[in-house]
């Protein structure tokens, strides 16, 4: 037999009497219940409601009637299945007068996002509508606890906890009885489940029992909200300039795709700051708009410098958008009133001296990439000074920056080979202005980093490469290239040297790279020793010096670019001439895990001018290690232990006596909690660049545990030349399941900043679920 709405499973085990007996309880309980819509518990506290006319289910050892108080008990391992509940209990009893459905006896509820509310006593009546919990503790799917010595679940909605401690921490396992790290008491915690929102009245914040805060009110989302309306954790600032302040941010949830952040700041010696940031999602992207500004009340902290001003302020925005599923456009723009606002009040983009803008075009498909982007690179400091016998000599480093307008690069491959080779193509068009020339001033004569005036380039690469296997293991890849291009210079300050007209371009190559590997192998260790030559035919260099080279400045010869084709960095600069670059690798790897890798080599100008030996307006070639017929050698050992503990170290040596020119050594090695790094780099004198001195830099951090939670850190880097420090830091943290505190002290030295010495305490403390919050001074 069954009931009316809701039929009822019963484990095999019982006789049919009880059976029978259990289904006409059953029966009253649909009576009971069937005209009442099914509600939630909530997401949080909760599940989705349940549909009408949901089945219930219900197993248990036996049934108990008492026909004189009319009670229906279901009695050992009970348990009910509604919709998305799980009940198990010890014991389940209905009441027929009253129409309550009571469980006792070790209750838990599982709802179907995983939250599990344990209690003594749970009033099931209304569908788990409404009712009274006796002793609740409440488990989310996040591992947060609520409990209380009573609690009332209320029109399906609201769960209210009368003297309700809310915690994310674990309990102790060694002792359970010990307050948690830290737990909010209130005497009054609700939980909203329309608004998803924890509500908590008369609340204390209390680390390791001792009360250290007090909250009227306060509210927080609960676990199913990503996004919600409500304050923000403070941030307190501390500065010479700014002195005493703290951001309270206020977060504005207008839609799922759209919200702004009110971020006030307010400073003891400056004032008010306004800041908000509007983000929105649309249709293929998002983009944010951040505007930011302050009258200051004493500008005269910042006499002398570009901050001396009454109002200050910037804007910043960013956009992404995915135009199709293979094209996308965006920018991240900035505007200022001056150049160091947004370092002075900790604006996002404060860390760098400047600032890139740029707006972008970029596609991709299989064989193809595409992007096309302009550049603007705004200054965040005061003008620079060269010092040289006594003079000095003043930047403008605003105007002497490039403006890129644009760089669009193209590179495609074709699908089939040709002659058995890949075939790809590489275009690029750049066109650069900048106002002021950057020229920088030595001992020894000056040299530019940039020329005044308008630099236009288009130009095409064609490479072909093949690989052929020997028939000994030898590797064979043939190469070849043709670089094309057009300048068009338009120099406006004669003294750089660069030209002014038309200059084409055109560089063909062609070239062989060879290698030979032999393999050792034993049951401990297995060796390969590789020796590599390459060759490459070109002719000479044209137009160097009369083209400006923007983008081939960065010239670092070492062991990852001894075996490129073209050694320069960029476009701007085509190395010319005959060359071979000759190296022997090795790979050593023990049966223990350990191995090692080594390579050394050496490149030789055999025949027509030497690229690196010609002098353009930036000297890019001068004290390179390539700018004699015979480089300098080149190489690397690399050790990875496998168990963390990494070593490389490579090198630059004058080819004549063996003298370090430049040297890297970089160590990092990490067991369990603790790791650390360390870093070394030596520079010798580059007097064609005005550097007179050798330069020596070590640099290491580490963290080290110090128990299960506890741990320190710290950081140095010290100028070994100077003898003086450049960077220190040093701090402590505490990490565990809950709760994320950690305190940093750092001091940078006036000599190397473009500001003066600063020194940073930094604390922020996270409460997992709560927020963070956070100082620096």
């Amino acid at each position: 037999m069954t009931g009316s709405a809701l039929p009822v499973n019963r484990i095999p085990r019982m006789t049919s009497r009880v059976f029978r007996t259990l289904l006409l309880a059953c029966s009253a309980l649909v009576l009971a219940t069937a005209p009442l819509q099914a509600q939630s518990l909530g997401p949080s506290l909760g599940a989705p409601n349940v549909k009408p006319g949901e089945k219930m289910l219900l197993e248990a050892d036996q049934l108990v009637y008492d026909f004189d108080r009319k009670l229906v008990s279901a009695v050992g391992s009970v348990e009910i299945y509604y919709g998305p509940y799980v009940v198990d209990a010890g014991k389940v009893t209905y009441d027929q007068n009253s129409g309550v459905l009571m469980a006792s006896d070790g209750v838990r509820i599982t709802d179907a996002t995983g939250n599990v509310t344990t209690a003594q006593t749970a009033d099931l009546t209304d569908n788990f509508a409404n009712g009274f919990i006796q002793s609740i503790n409440v488990e989310t799917t996040d591992q947060a606890h609520f409990s209380a010595a009573s609690g009332e679940r209320r029109d399906g909605n609201l769960m209210i906890f009368r003297k309700g401690v809310y915690t994310a921490c674990d309990e102790c396992r060694k002792n359970p009885a010990r307050p948690p790290l830290w737990q909010i008491k209130a005497t009054r915690i609700v939980q909203d489940n329309n608004s998803h929102t924890i509500y908590y009245r008369n609340a204390r914040l209390e680390f390791w029992g001792i009360p250290v805060a007090y909250f009227p009110y306060f509210f927080s989302p609960d676990n199913t909200v990503k996004k919600k309306t409500g304050f923000l954790a403070p941030t307190v600032h501390n500065s010479s300039s700014l002195g005493y302040g703290v951001t309270t941010p206020f977060f504005w949830n207008l839609a799922p795709n759209y919200d702004v952040t009110f971020s006030p700041s307010v400073y003891s010696k400056q004032g008010v700051m306004g800041q908000f940031e509007f983000r929105q999602k649309v249709l293929g992207g998002s983009y944010m708009i951040r505007p930011s500004g302050i009258m200051q009340q004493d500008k005269e902290e910042f006499a002398g410098y570009s901050g001396d001003r009454d109002f200050r302020g910037g804007v910043q925005t960013k956009g992404d958008f995915n135009i199709t599923p293979r094209w996308a456009f965006g920018w991240d723009l900035a505007a200022t009133t001056d150049r160091t606002f947004t370092r002075d009040y900790h604006i996002e983009g404060a860390d760098t001296t400047d600032l890139t803008e740029q707006i972008y075009l970029t596609g991709r498909s299989n064989r193809n990439n595409f992007a096309a982007r302009a550049y603007y690179f705004k200054v965040q400091r005061e003008n620079t000074v060269d010092t040289v016998n006594g003079v000095s000599y003043e930047h403008d480093d605003q105007a002497e920056q490039a403006i890129v307008h644009p760089v669009i690069d193209h590179n495609y491959i074709l699908s089939h080979p040709i002659l058995g080779g890949e075939v790809s193509f590489d275009s690029n068009v750049t066109s650069v202005t900048r106002d002021k020339s950057d020229i920088h001033h030595t001992t020894d004569g000056n040299f530019v980093s940039g020329a005044a005036g308008n630099f236009n380039r288009a130009g095409t690469d064609i490479t072909w490469k093949r690989t052929v296997m020997g028939p000994a293991g030898q590797v064979f890849t043939p190469f070849a290239y043709l670089k094309t291009d057009v300048n068009w210079e338009d120099s406006s300050d004669d003294t750089t040297g660069v030209g002014n007209g038309l200059y084409p371009r055109a560089m063909p190559a062609i070239g062989l790279d060879y290698q030979y590997p032999f393999l050792a192998t034993t049951s401990w260790l297995t060796q390969t020793i590789t020796p590599r030559a390459q060759i490459i035919a070109r002719p000479n260099e044209q137009h160097v010096g009369k083209i400006a080279n923007e983008d081939a400045q960065s010239l670092v010869y070492d062991d990852t670019t001894l075996f490129e084709w073209d050694k320069f960095s960029g476009y701007d600069r085509q190395e010319g001439g005959t060359r071979a670059n000759l190296g022997l690798s090795y790979d050593g790897v023990l049966s223990n895990g350990y191995s090692l890798n080594a390579l050394f080599g050496q490149s030789f100008q055999l025949a027509g001018a030497n690229s690196f030996a010609l002098d353009d307006q930036n000297l890019t070639g001068i004290d390179s290690g390539l700018d004699t017929d015979q480089s300098d050698y080149v190489g690397r050992v690399t050790l990875d232990s496998g168990r963390g503990v990494f070593l490389t170290t490579r090198g630059r040596f004058d080819h004549e006596d063996m003298e370090m020119n430049r040297g890297e050594v970089s160590a990092t090695a990490a067991y369990g909690r603790s790791n650390a790094t360390m870093s070394y780099i030596y520079m010798r004198e580059q007097p064609g660049l005005g550097i007179l001195e050798d330069r020596q830099e070590v640099a290491g951090s580490a963290s080290l545990a110090l128990t299960r939670n506890w741990s320190v850190l710290g950081g140095l880097t010290y100028d070994l030349k100077n003898d003086e420090r450049v960077k220190q830091s040093f701090g402590v943290a505490f990490n565990n399941d809950c709760l994320d505190l950690k305190a940093t002290y750092s001091q940078t030295l006036k000599d190397y900043t473009d500001l003066e010495a600063d020194s940073t305490f930094y604390l922020q403390l996270s409460l997992r679920t709560l927020g963070q919050v956070s100082s620096s001074q």
